[in-house]
């Protein structure tokens, strides 16, 4: 048996059983009515309120060759889940050996049901919703946006990336994305701008108008093609999404209360003790494999309890001890009022960012009186700087995260600045000629800074007056 075509999807929300089951339904009786189906095309269903596993089977004779085509689609309630699994297979009938069909795309009418089903389900894959929809980039932001996306760690599926910039017509288009939906996610860059931010950001040139890029999830190596179709591009995926198909081990359904209890009627010679034995030992392995899917389940929500417990205990701790410096600052209308104190104040207290020699020396030498404003900021960025080092984002969307909870951000500096006054901005860190070009504008006074990308280390390099730019005459 080869299984030409794989889908699977699964929701938290166990309440949409009875949704998927009559979007199968539906496509069954649109697809094999009841008052046409024959012995040539059996159609197999297992359905039952106290069944935790929904299936229906239609095996149908392909003309091509001496080979049956099969379709399954799968529902399987757990502790923790809805899964929802549909398989297209080719079954040989005959003792030849034939030609290997390995991939097929879906027929209109199975394709339909998996947008019926990802409709249904409302999955996110890194944040974003699981659907058929081409992604447009066509600007800065919505570029830098898919290269974070592109690096989300949690991201399950591939993304298909194409340039469409100076094309008479895309190659991938809606119905790629409608082929692919529930397998990938399809993308469009638009524009010269979106494309340059996306390959910044993402720290290398991996999407290009010349091909179509497939970055894959978990930090596989993107993959270019470089035909005039998208065949081989939907082909490749599909074969993908079948080889990432988990094997379904399913329990047989139980037993009836009234069957049990007409068995339990029937004469000894009628169930042999060897068919007995066989009984009780498939049983026997249903409930192991049921216990062993349960332990393996209860070690990784402990494991993630106690990695949360920790996270929250670390952030309640550190917003006591940042109230408790805002409520002493409210107390008194001069505490940290000298930029000076304010850093010399957030060098004790904020773990999280490393300050630079030339950062005290600046920040002493600045005679400036908005420390509140500069240790305010320098909070947020320790704040930020916790969330990098324990990974819940990637270090190249680190500015974005900035620019969205750091108030007069600048992720860099301009190019007449690097190029005339680089000595303003630079530092030496181990060993290196750094420039820290990222910076908070807090009225008169800035926070330069550099991240370390090696380390994820973030250090405060300058924190004083506005330094030399365009605008120095």
């Amino acid at each position: 048996m080869i299984t030409t075509y794989g889908f699977s999807i699964a929701t938290a929300n166990k309440d949409l059983r009875q949704a998927a089951i009559d979007a199968v339904f539906r496509w069954l009786d649109e697809v094999h009515p009841q008052e046409t189906r024959t012995n040539a095309t059996p159609v197999n269903v297992r359905h039952s309120a106290n069944d935790a596993i929904f299936r229906v089977d239609v095996l149908e004779q392909d003309t091509k060759q001496a080979a049956a085509r099969g379709t399954t689609a799968t529902l399987i309630v757990s502790k923790n889940e809805l899964y929802f699994d549909l398989r297209c297979t080719l079954r040989p009938m005959k003792p030849a050996v034939l030609p290997r069909r390995t991939i097929e795309r879906p027929e209109a009418r199975l394709n339909k049901l998996v947008l019926e089903i990802i409709k249904l389900f409302k999955v996110r894959d890194a944040e974003k919703i699981i659907d058929a929809q081409i992604t447009i980039a066509n600007d800065q932001m919505s570029g830098q946006s898919l290269a974070a996306f592109a690096e989300a760690p949690s991201r399950r599926l591939p993304i298909v990336i194409e340039v469409i910039v100076g094309k008479p017509a895309p190659i991938t288009s809606t119905k790629t994305a409608t082929l692919l939906a529930g397998i990938a996610h399809v993308a469009h860059v638009a524009s010269h701008v979106a494309d340059e931010a996306f390959n910044n950001l993402y720290g290398a040139r991996v999407i290009g108008a010349s091909w179509i890029t497939v970055i894959w999830p978990r930090g596989a190596a993107p993959e270019n093609f470089h035909q005039q179709d998208d065949d081989e591009l939907v082909n490749h995926l599909i074969a993908a999404s079948i080889a990432s198909l988990a094997t379904l081990v399913l329990a047989p359904p139980k037993k009836r209360a009234n069957e049990q209890t007409r068995k339990a009627g029937t004469p000894a010679q009628s169930n042999s003790s060897t068919a007995q034995t066989q009984q009780e030992t498939e049983e026997l392995r249903r409930v192991n494999q049921e216990l062993l899917e349960e332990n393996a389940g209860l070690l990784e929500n402990a494991t993630l309890t106690d990695m949360l417990s920790a996270q929250k205990t670390e952030e309640r701790d550190r917003a006591y001890s940042q109230l408790a410096t805002f409520l002493s600052m409210e107390d008194d209308k001069s505490y940290l009022d000298r930029v000076s104190d304010a850093v010399a104040f957030a060098q004790k207290n904020l773990p999280n960012i490393i300050f630079h020699q030339r950062a005290i020396s600046s920040a002493n030498e600045s005679h400036l009186m908005n420390g509140r404003r500069i240790y305010s900021n320098l909070v947020e960025l320790n704040n930020l700087a916790a969330r990098l080092q324990r990974g819940d984002f990637a270090p190249n969307v680190f500015n974005i995260y900035c620019n969205q909870q750091l108030s007069n951000f600048a992720a860099s500096i301009s190019g007449e600045a690097e190029h005339r006054y680089a000595q303003d901005y630079a530092i030496e860190w181990k060993g290196e000629n750094v420039l820290a070009k990222p910076h908070i504008r807090c009225g008169d006074a800035r926070i330069h800074f550099y991240h370390d990308t090696k380390t994820n280390e973030i250090v405060i390099a300058y924190v004083g007056r506005h330094l030399r730019d365009k605008s120095t005459n």
